[in-house]
């Protein structure tokens, strides 16, 4: 579970910035929650709002980014680059330096692991356990200089340092050499946190949707469809082999082709129902984003991931953006902790009906410098009877267009 994640001098975000996903004191919505054995509440669910070009996205590519360098570590020759970073443009001198932390929840052990790196190298990393309420720092890296805070971690990880290259991390490198006190972290941050684009997920569902043998993701997708009011039945998923691509040796490489129809029960004038099935591909964009979704969503609620997609509500009524936002807020479809991260722009998901004050975010931009600010808000007074939605369009909180 994700307590909280730090970005600093990523793209518009030139100083830190805070997504926390604990909860604040107070008790509206309760079932929003995630009670830990660490006695911190945590949310369910964040929402992110702010203009076009406020820095909303830049976020989500801050996750992405760093979610990404852990995760190519290993494979990175020592002559490559590090990918994914972007450091803030607009200041006199350059930082080259782009700076990531995360402080999660796993196997009932919280951890902070962080780095700093550039295209060229790492120049920080560290890594700290809570197992008690007492921190037990792992180790500090600063360039090739590596502490470690204990006799035994020091006989067990500072051999590998020298497995280790400048442009790699050792949380990774440790791992892949088998070092039991970084697997947990690595695994989390390989497996239980993950990053969509609403629109770029089908060839991994179509994936999962065919590897579905014993048929719960059909039950939970249709499920889900009809209680989204989207008028679909069932669902059919036809594969075939096909060669239509050539390799380098001019071989033909087999491909699959993936057929999916949708099927809609219609009622005639007489009373008569007939099924009818259309191509997916014929269905509202909405409608295509939430099924190409679903695998992802159920491996979320099955798994307790982090779930975040970038403008999740892109051609989605707000009606279902709602709904799947009280799918992950509800005790029953979530009980094992997932979270739900999004950026939208539908401000209907904007109300204290549905979330905690904690539970909204923003991002603003100033146009003068372009900075981006992440702020929730729990930052504002704010009465729990109050429209947030019509004060927001307002202009009260920031985060809107300045239309002249």
């Amino acid at each position: 579970m994700l307590v909280s994640f730090k970005v600093n001098n990523f793209r518009s975000f030139k100083d830190t910035a805070e997504l926390l996903m604990k909860a604040s004191i107070s008790k509206e919505h309760p079932e929003n929650l995630i009670e830990t054995v660490w006695g911190t509440r945590l949310l369910k669910s964040a929402v992110i709002y702010g203009a076009n070009a406020a820095g909303k996205s830049n976020l989500i590519k801050a996750l992405v980014a760093a979610i990404m360098i852990v995760r190519t570590s290993t494979s990175r020759q020592i002559d490559a680059t590090i990918p994914f970073i972007e450091p803030f443009a607009f200041r006199g001198i350059m930082n080259p330096y782009c700076s990531f932390e995360f402080e999660f929840i796993a196997e009932k052990k919280r951890y902070i692991y962080g780095f700093s790196c550039s295209n060229e190298k790492i120049n920080e990393e560290y890594l700290t356990i809570y197992t008690s309420q007492r921190p037990t720092k792992v180790f500090l890296r600063k360039n090739e200089e590596y502490v470690f805070f204990s006799m035994e971690t020091s006989r067990v990880l500072k051999p590998l340092t020298e497995r280790n290259t400048p442009n790699k991390l050792f949380l990774a490198t440790a791992t892949n050499w088998n070092a039991e006190i970084t697997k947990t972290p690595f695994l989390w941050l390989n497996k239980f946190i993950d990053v969509f684009d609403s629109e770029q997920t089908i060839l991994q569902s179509l994936e999962l949707y065919e590897a579905d043998k014993n048929g719960e993701l059909k039950e939970f997708t249709t499920k889900l469809l009809k209680e989204s009011d989207l008028n679909i039945n069932d669902y059919t998923i036809e594969t075939r082999i096909v060669d239509n691509a050539i390799s380098q040796l001019g071989s033909r490489i087999p491909t699959k082709e993936y057929k999916v129809l949708s099927e809609h029960f219609i009622k005639s004038k007489e009373g008569k129902n007939t099924t009818y099935n259309l191509p997916m591909a014929n269905e509202s964009k909405g409608t295509q984003n939430l099924f190409f979704l679903s695998p992802q969503i159920k491996r979320a609620l099955d798994n307790g991931y982090v779930f975040c997609v970038d403008e999740l509500d892109s051609s989605m009524h707000p009606d279902l953006l709602c709904y799947l936002i009280r799918l992950f807020n509800s005790e029953e479809m979530n009980p094992n902790g997932a979270q739900l991260i999004v950026t939208l722009h539908t401000t209907e998901a904007m109300s204290l009906k549905l979330l905690r004050r904690k539970q909204i975010y923003f991002v603003d931009k100033d146009n003068d410098t372009g900075e981006s600010e992440l702020y929730s808000l729990d930052d504002f007074p704010v009465r729990l009877n109050e429209d947030v939605r019509k004060a927001y369009l307002s202009g009260r909180f920031g985060a809107v267009p300045d239309i002249i």
